[in-house]
């Protein structure tokens, strides 16, 4: 039954008495004062239960409110014009960007002429930081250089208002208390995917330095399979100086070896993750990705095992050679 029908069958129920339902307010009430209290999820559930709530919810600037609100990056003038060109607008961009995402496989390299980055990091909901980076991706340097986007220049540096760590522990609250959203958007295609893990995966404290680097990572797979690169680390790195400074965010591509890829390796990467399907706005994928990335780590660290035995039979197999064309050898001169 449709809402319309049902909204009419429980007004004819308070006209004697009954109660009533939401549908007896006003829809330009119902517009600005409640659907506008919603974060995206919310209003991404709102939207799915009937045609008429659908259509209130199809609101462009609800979505824009909430873009910018969940991604304050996102209110740069390059990355509103870029959004409103995406099918939806910010409904298509929310919902690419916000849930998690299943990489396609056997995705080509894309010819996209730039990538754009919008990243936030928050600490403890407060901005920290909020940039948006352009890259170019034609040219012959990017494509055979190593992958890296720094957010920072070389000698910059964001002050904050965060206290340093001087325990493990206190790393540790750090860690739980710092989210970051990269987000990269492919103009060309109309595209755009969260490759950060929210969620801090690895926190380290240099002894010596005092720099602190947070590690958010998120996993794509639907590479070749049998080959490094079968599944790739989107690593993106953030590291504070000993006055809690912002001195460094940057995003690599990290294969099973622990190699870092270059830009046209990495192109391909992540159009596989711009091009799968995404997870559901209503999971919590914070956990998941933390898992993901032990599991890739693990996967890493046996892959590197098998190596070294593959190398130490190999170091056999050629010292048992070398022991019996000894032999051999001496056997013939000595008979």
């Amino acid at each position: 039954m449709s809402c319309t029908d049902k909204t009419a069958t429980v007004t004819d129920e308070a006209s004697g008495g009954g109660a009533t339902t939401i549908f007896a307010v006003h829809p330009d009430i119902i517009q600005t004062h409640i659907l506008t209290c919603l974060d995206g999820r919310a209003l991404a559930s709102v939207a799915s239960t009937c045609s008429q709530l659908h259509a209130l919810s199809d609101h462009e600037p609800l979505w824009e409110n909430i873009c910018h609100s969940t991604w304050p990056s996102t209110n740069s003038p390059r990355v509103r014009h870029v959004i409103s060109t995406f099918p939806c607008a910010s409904r298509s961009f929310f919902s690419d960007s916000f849930p998690s995402f299943a990489a396609r496989e056997g995705s080509n390299i894309d010819r996209a002429p730039e990538l754009i980055s919008a990243v936030d990091i928050f600490h403890r909901r407060r901005v920290v930081l909020s940039r948006v980076v352009e890259t170019e991706t034609e040219s012959g340097w990017f494509r055979c250089s190593p992958f890296r986007i720094d957010v920072l220049d070389q000698k910059e540096a964001v002050a904050t208002a965060m206290e340093y760590p001087l325990s493990d522990g206190a790393c540790e609250i750090l860690g739980e208390d710092l989210r970051l959203s990269w987000i990269v958007v492919n103009p060309k295609g109309k595209r755009a995917v969260n490759v950060s893990s929210g969620t801090a995966v690895s926190m380290e404290r240099h002894w010596l330095s005092g720099e602190v680097k947070v590690r958010f990572a998120t996993v794509v797979d639907g590479g070749e399979r049998g080959t490094p690169a079968e599944v790739a680390l989107c690593s993106v790195t953030v590291t504070f100086g000993n006055e809690m400074q912002v001195r460094e965010a940057c995003l690599q591509m990290e294969d099973m070896d622990g190699m870092f890829l270059n830009g046209r390796e990495s192109l391909g990467i992540l159009k596989r993750a711009l091009e799968g399907k995404r997870g559901t706005l209503l999971k919590d994928g914070k956990e998941e990705g933390r898992s993901r990335y032990l599991e890739f780590m693990n996967r890493k660290m046996e892959r590197k095992e098998k190596k070294q035995r593959d190398e130490r039979r190999l170091d056999m197999l050629c010292l048992a050679l070398a022991v019996l064309s000894f032999a051999a050898f001496s056997t013939l001169f000595l008979f």
